[in-house]
């Protein structure tokens, strides 16, 4: 259900909205390729709702938990959350988890503009279909493209068994090498059918393309026409002509497309999963590919009747791209500088090791991170000055204290042989150097005015080189969008400005309720204790990955602390 109500702001001229949503979160059974299994749907309907809303709305969104079995939560990603950390939706993060027939009330500011998604941050759920998209409008922005017609496409991996027991095989300590199983089929629009394209020759046409999977980068291509890339993320770029644009897991692309004369034949658009992913047993070429038509709208019968418009043959399952767009090479439409000097610098590796009788785990900094014993925001709330301490946090959750209005650079080396979508909540973050092997270091030419986005690929063997300004109060997570990955382990945790958080942003007292009725304490430092806590100490009394425990997500998929 949705409710708008208007409210003035600032000028007779200009409006925002309260946009209301109540999303009742439970299971159906779906075949989107043809296979049934159950799904995790809102309202009883999958694909799940669109939001969409104007920058600067207010929306409230009621979650309540009908799975019965699994606890839930909704993350909107993209979303700085300013002020509202705890409507960040990272379950162990910045709330307790939502138990079954519990309810959450994620209460925000929609901002920034651009094409963004929400999905849950409990494991494995989104994989199981709880991810949708969310749209927040930029009209002045939008009018300036001067577009005719939006279209909305996602992208994403499917597999036919849910994600719990993959999940348990994955964390297994029989999985000494980290492998990952691989997905059955790649969808688009949550449907093996891809919708028919239809473009009028000189029509403009926005097209906002996501990818909402768990795993897969895949390449996007129309065949005979260029793209103009015009946002990555949200965040406005000079426009860029390319003709195939590589949206990894949790990357969204807008793209302006002009409609063109085809001449005897309609064209054809793919939807390709790259084959650089971490299995070995990729899905057959025709499953993880999907191709759809291109078409004039004059010409909306492609029947095999006389007299009708054939369509191209030339674009098929085995196609590769000839060039696909370095997302480096984008600048900042609003001419933002980088920022310097740097005041933080932050150094992860992708780290996949096996611990004896654990399992395989990835971590970015000393450990891999594991839920911790309080909500890490609610440690950064009610520690006072010891906030300022990463032992408070302890090791387990790779925690890193950032001063406010620092500039912080990360710097993150991938020795691994497949690509790291690396996404960070709570902020953009500027492009700043992406090469192969170890960056020397060299600052001599780095871009004036880098492109911005939340999430970027690091890419094989090579280093990322990243920028942002902590300047938004709050814990905020940094992890790989490859789901199975972030399960284990391969995360980071911002605490960022302890002090004037604690100042602005305080635990509300519903969450509070929910957590107490869960038993999961809500006070203090990662053991859940007022007083000082040393960082040697945080490694005996806090969960670390050779102390937590979960439960087996196949039996009984609750966020246990045990």
């Amino acid at each position: 259900m949705l409710t708008i109500v208007f409210f003035a702001v600032f000028a007779a001229t200009s409006s925002a909205k309260i946009v209301t949503y109540n999303f009742d979160i439970g299971w159906v059974n779906i075949a989107p390729d043809g296979f049934s299994r159950p799904v995790i749907a809102i309202n009883g309907k999958w694909p799940i709702p669109i939001i969409e809303v104007d920058v600067g709305d207010t929306v409230i969104i009621t979650a309540t938990n009908s799975l019965r079995n699994q606890t839930t939560s909704l993350h909107f990603h993209g979303q700085y959350q300013g002020g509202t950390a705890s409507a960040d939706g990272t379950a162990g993060i910045t709330q307790c988890p939502i138990y079954p027939g519990e309810s959450y009330i994620y209460n925000f500011t929609a901002w920034p503009a651009g094409t963004h998604w929400y999905h849950s941050h409990v494991k494995g759920q989104y994989a199981d279909g709880l991810r949708g998209l969310m749209i927040i409008h930029d009209h002045d922005w939008e009018n300036s493209l001067d577009v005719d017609e939006q279209v909305y496409l996602t992208i994403s991996d499917w597999w036919h068994e849910e994600q719990p027991p993959i999940i348990d095989r994955y964390m297994s300590p029989d999985n000494r090498d980290g492998d990952i199983e691989s997905p059955d089929t790649l969808l688009l629009n949550d449907s093996r059918n891809a919708p028919d394209l239809h473009f009028d020759p000189g029509t403009r046409y926005l097209l906002r393309l996501a990818n909402i999977g768990g795993l897969a980068c895949s390449n996007f291509h129309i065949e005979g026409y260029n793209m103009t890339v015009v946002a990555i993320d949200g965040s406005t770029v000079c426009p860029y002509e390319i003709g195939t644009i590589r949206p990894c897991a949790g990357q969204r692309y807008d793209v302006i497309v002009t409609g063109q004369e085809h001449g005897a034949k309609d064209l054809r658009y793919i939807a390709k999963m790259s084959a650089d992913i971490t299995v070995s047993d990729l899905p057959p070429l025709n499953l993880r590919s999907v191709i759809g038509n291109v078409i004039r709208k004059g010409n909306r019968d492609h029947s095999s009747k006389e007299g009708t418009v054939a369509l191209s043959e030339t674009l098929t399952p085995d196609w590769t791209p000839v060039k696909v767009l370095n997302e480096f090479d984008l600048s900042d439409l609003d001419e933002v500088p980088l920022f310097e000097p740097v005041n933080h610098n932050i150094y992860l590796i992708s780290n996949m090791s096996y611990f004896e009788g654990i399992g395989t785990r990835t971590a970015l900094g000393i450990l891999p991170w594991v839920n911790p014993r309080v909500p890490t925001l609610y440690t950064a709330l009610t520690s006072g000055p010891k906030a300022e301490y990463a032992s408070t946090y302890g090791a387990g959750v790779d925690p890193w204290v950032l001063e406010s209005d620092s500039v912080v650079q990360i710097y993150m080396e991938n020795p691994d042989p497949w690509p790291h979508p690396m996404h960070l909540h709570g902020h953009r973050f500027q492009l700043v150097r992406l090469g192969s092997g170890i960056w020397d270091g060299d600052e001599s030419d780095l871009p004036a005015t880098p492109a911005s986005r939340d999430t970027v690929v690091v890419p094989p063997y090579g280093y990322v080189v990243l920028r942002f300004r902590a300047d938004n109060p709050g814990v905020w997570l940094f992890h790989c969008h490859i789901d199975l990955h972030m399960i284990g382990g391969m995360s980071s945790t911002f605490i960022e400005a302890p002090k004037e958080l604690q100042a602005q942003q305080a635990i509300n007292r519903d969450s509070v309720d929910a957590c107490n009725r869960a038993k999961i304490p809500t006070l203090g430092n990662c053991a859940a204790k007022l007083e000082h806590i040393s960082w040697e100490q945080s490694l005996e009394s806090c969960y670390t990955v050779f102390n937590f425990k979960p439960r087996s997500f196949s039996a009984m998929f609750f966020e246990g602390q045990e």
